[in-house]
């Protein structure tokens, strides 16, 4: 009689047919990863190195026909570096977990496809979550953290810079809110350096959406946007949906969309996707946005393109069961942080 752990000797279970049921599995994203803001790079390495060219636009005095023109000034490139951290979590397939067993919600007997496929999307969500939270930290103060708080990279200080907010005032009833996004988006504008945009994006706190559009001079507007085939009663919040089923509220040429929610951190802390009274205001469709992925650190991938995620299993001792692995090693960044502007209520 064949040992049932033999099932995983075969094509269907090694590192490259793992990983592509992994990279499969519908994904659980959350907003920001949804708009599709930033990205995706592969890379062969764990460190990057990124060239930042300070030429600027100069224009040019004329000269008289014949004479010397002026001589082109090119300034020195600054080069930083940047390494991917590593984000590996384990599981286990135990034997027991097959033998006997009903697969829930079915009169089939558990099989080794199912419950290892089940076991890759838990250990995919968790990843997912965690770049996530990832790439909110680029927005919110250009803080990258771990889920133990851990800084990755502080993007405001390494490039000595400090993140712009300004306080739309939403407690004086005759704030002129235009004026206000107007000057906002207009410091966005520059800080691209003439990088082509698509549009322009807010993702914000519960508090601080609810004070926006209860504002004397957006109620009339927001009132519209209900009535426009949208009402009360559908999510405006988009924390998890598909972004074609959440178009935001839209407002002074920017669409506006309430990120509500939280995650449990590794130490089981509370921690809310945007800060309460918050909102950030980005541009959409530049090249200003990235996420590196660096490839794992198994021997069949060594110097390869990284992938979004990883997954690998291993025989236990004794044939006792089977150790999976997923991991995911990515660095979002923003290699334009004024491009990020924070907005508070007050």
């Amino acid at each position: 009689m064949m040992d049932i752990l033999n099932v995983f000797t075969g094509d269907a279970f090694g590192m490259m047919a793992l990983t592509e049921v992994v990279m499969d599995i519908t994904p659980q994203y959350g907003r920001l990863t949804a708009l599709g803001l930033f990205q995706d790079e592969g890379v062969s390495q764990r460190v990057i190195a990124v060239d930042f060219d300070t030429a600027t636009n100069v224009l040019l005095p004329q000269t008289r026909w014949g004479g010397p023109p002026p001589a082109n000034k090119s300034g020195k490139a600054k080069t930083k570096g940047f390494s991917i951290p590593h984000f590996p979590i384990v599981d286990e397939l135990l034997a027991s977990d097959l033998q006997g067993r009903r697969r829930p919600g079915s009169d089939m007997v558990q099989d080794a496809q199912y419950a290892t496929a089940k076991k890759l999307g838990e250990m995919k969500r968790k990843l997912e979550q965690t770049g996530e939270w990832m790439r909110l930290g680029v927005l919110k103060g250009g803080l990258v953290q771990d889920g133990l708080g851990a800084t990755i990279l502080d993007i405001y200080t390494d490039f000595g810079l400090t993140q712009d907010s300004t306080s739309m005032v939403f407690a004086t009833t005759t704030t002129d809110i235009l004026g206000k996004i107007a000057g906002v988006k207009r410091v966005i504008q520059q800080a691209l350096r003439g990088e082509m945009m698509t549009n322009f994006v807010a993702l914000c706190s519960d508090t601080f959406y609810d004070a926006l559009v209860s504002h004397a001079n957006v109620k009339i507007a927001f009132t519209y946007f209900q009535n426009n085939g949208q009402t009360l009663n559908q999510d405006f919040s988009g924390g998890s949906a598909p972004a074609e089923l959440v178009k935001g509220f839209q407002f002074g040429g920017v669409t506006w969309l309430n990120y509500t929610g939280s995650v449990s951190d590794s130490n089981g802390n509370v921690q809310l996707m945007i800060d309460a009274g918050s909102a950030y205001m980005f541009p959409m469709g530049t090249q200003s946005f990235k996420v590196w992925y660096a490839p794992a650190d198994y021997m069949e991938t060594v110097n390869t393109e990284g992938l979004p995620f990883y997954a690998k299993q291993e025989r236990m001792k004794y044939d006792k069961g089977i150790e999976m692995e997923c991991q995911s090693n990515l660095l979002p960044i923003c290699l334009k942080p004024k491009i990020i502007q924070k907005l508070t209520i007050a």
